[in-house]
């Protein structure tokens, strides 16, 4: 039998106890600061049962997955003392590798697989499958996170956490500025009933502006210096696009435009 425990049980959390309960020969043991979470998580059948932290180093598990916001990811790590398998699922990995440093085996992990809804009623739209999973740790250590999580059925990948902190900066924490930018710029510009007017490039283009507010808060702090440097890319090829409106520069803006929607095509 292999036994996972997993302390936070929002949207990630909930999700991966979820699947791993369904699969054969797992037993999944859930904690949330929340008790009525507990509840519904084991009314679910999401968790087959609860587990104190304060105990945490006499149970037998094979792996704890820490899934609660960066902050309190920070938090639980500097205070753990176990030589258990340990892995986290926060989007910035530098700071929290700092703060585990004394943890034997600890791996830190990044399931690309959230979504805009939070706590366990938000697990439902949570991917697992196919999604990159990155791990920062030994090579020991990950293939074991590989293997322990395999039922995800997710494309796990090894990053190093300087590389991993400043792509995920531009591919997914600067992107959410730019979207809630763009919100923003409606609000500020538009008087009057502007929803007629929204279309599907609107609504696809800022869906992640509705993600929860406290959770980017810290996320975008944890990594402020790179995703700083990415949305300052991110506007200088704003500016060079803005430049051929102005300049009424149709063959380069068509050029511009057509190597981007290739860059796209090959991105999907």
């Amino acid at each position: 039998m292999t036994r996972i425990a997993i302390w936070g049980l929002g949207a990630i959390g909930s999700a991966m106890a979820e699947q791993l309960s369904r699969t054969e020969g797992y037993e999944v043991l859930g904690f949330d600061i929340n008790p009525v979470t507990i509840r519904e998580a084991l009314a679910a059948g999401v968790i087959r049962g609860a587990f104190n932290p304060a105990e945490l180093n006499a149970l037998p598990i094979d792996l704890l997955v820490v899934a609660v916001p960066p902050k309190e990811t920070m938090a639980v790590l500097r205070d753990l003392q176990t030589n258990n398998l340990v892995v986290d699922v926060a989007s910035i990995k530098q700071p929290i590798m700092q703060v585990a440093n004394h943890l034997p085996h600890f791996v830190g992990g990044h399931p690309m697989a959230g979504t805009d809804e939070t706590g366990f009623l938000g697990r439902k739209k949570v991917r697992f499958n196919q999604a990159s999973f990155f791990l920062v740790g030994n090579d020991a250590d990950c293939r074991r996170i590989m293997t322990l999580l395999s039922p995800l059925d997710s494309r796990f990948e090894t990053v190093d956490a300087t590389e991993h902190d400043a792509l995920i900066a531009l591919t997914s924490d600067a992107t959410h500025l730019i979207a809630q930018a763009l919100v923003a710029t409606l609000a500020v510009n538009v008087s009057g009933e502007a929803r007629p007017f929204i279309g599907p490039g609107f609504r696809d283009t800022t869906r992640i502006a509705a993600a929860n507010p406290e959770l980017w808060t810290q996320i975008l702090l944890a990594n402020r210096v790179a995703t700083t440097e990415a949305v300052a890319n991110f506007m200088i090829e704003l500016q060079r696009l803005r430049e051929l409106l102005v300049d009424n520069n149709a063959a380069e803006l068509l050029a511009a435009l057509t190597a981007i929607q290739q860059i796209r095509r090959e991105l999907a």
